[in-house]
């Protein structure tokens, strides 16, 4: 079951869908490591099986979908 929420209150361990460039669906990365909350955005370390990790940063009123939790 997937679940939409506020990139606010992801957490580490969190499986989420995210769009890659040069991709033609959306694939799972897993919240890996601290996440850097600001005033006005969401700073988060993202594993991807089979990639490196990547930083992605959202404005605190975007929404991301959920797969699994922690």
């Amino acid at each position: 079951m997937a679940l939409d929420v506020a990139v606010q209150r992801l957490l580490i361990g969190d499986v989420i869908l995210i769009d890659m460039p040069g991709r033609g669906e959306q694939i799972e990365a897993t919240v890996s490591r601290d996440i850097e909350r600001t005033d006005r955005s969401v700073r988060v370390t993202l594993r991807i099986q089979g990639s490196d990790d990547l930083v992605r940063e959202w404005a605190l009123d975007e929404m991301v979908t959920i797969v699994r939790g922690p």
